[in-house]
């Protein structure tokens, strides 16, 4: 993986690495590598696979770059859609492993084309390298009002991720990443973030007087799948 890591180097600090923006995605790609690795171990794959799923990894956000640059943003809807630029800068550069360019492609996608299985199996890992250094990384306090947006329950219901058709708000981005366990696809992935006590830091952020009865209910759809899918108590 070499040369792949020297050229996320030289294309990552072709850009403004003062800018903060720019900063925290060359740090969060390091950190989706590490779990990358992690969940790749828990599979037990061959060095090649292992070495590919680091590189689904590295590469996944190569699109964040010129995004930050060009628009000042991480919002897809006012921007570009990041998944789809990084794969464009991988065909611009010469790579040609597909399984890599379509995971690349996929990571950030609400619903992911069924390939064969070796590119599921990618794609789903960077998928959940991914969840987890968000989920990690932003559980900061909530400086705003807490309220939950009418319509955002029956997502949980239903076990599905949270679209982005509702205003972006501090509280909605936390719903939606505790959304994100309805998209896990590995027990590991599934075990860090239950060791981590990610679910009930990500409960509490939004857990209030008003919301108390919403949040219950959060609360018992999430963990119930998480015990059902996973056989995992949270």
């Amino acid at each position: 993986m070499d040369k792949e890591l020297n050229f996320f180097e030289e294309y990552v600090h072709s850009f403004d690495m003062t800018n903060r923006k720019i900063e925290h995605k060359y740090h969060h790609t390091l950190r989706v590598v590490e779990y990358a690795k992690e969940i790749a171990k828990s599979l037990n794959l061959d060095e090649k696979e292992y070495n590919r799923a680091c590189v689904c990894a590295l590469f996944h956000d190569l699109g964040r770059f010129p995004q930050v640059r060009d628009y000042d943003t991480f919002i897809d809807k006012e921007s570009i859609d990041h998944g789809d630029k990084s794969y464009e800068v991988l065909i611009e550069n010469n790579y040609n492993d597909d399984i890599v360019l379509k995971a690349v492609k996929y990571h950030n996608k609400k619903v992911v084309p069924k390939f064969d299985e070796l590119t599921d199996m990618h794609c789903k890992l960077v998928r959940d390298a991914d969840k987890l250094d968000i989920l990690v990384y932003f559980n900061n306090p909530i400086d705003e009002e807490i309220l939950i947006p009418e319509g955002v329950l029956k997502y949980f219901k239903n076990h599905e991720l949270v679209d982005n058709s509702f205003a972006e708000t501090k509280t909605l981005h936390s719903l939606r990443e505790l959304s994100f366990v309805f998209d896990i696809n590995y027990k590991k992935s599934m075990e860090i973030i239950v060791e981590k006590d990610l679910i009930n830091t990500k409960l509490n952020l939004i857990r209030t007087e008003k919301t108390k009865n919403d949040v219950e209910f959060i609360e018992k759809e999430v963990k119930n799948y998480i015990k059902e899918r996973f056989d995992i108590i949270c």
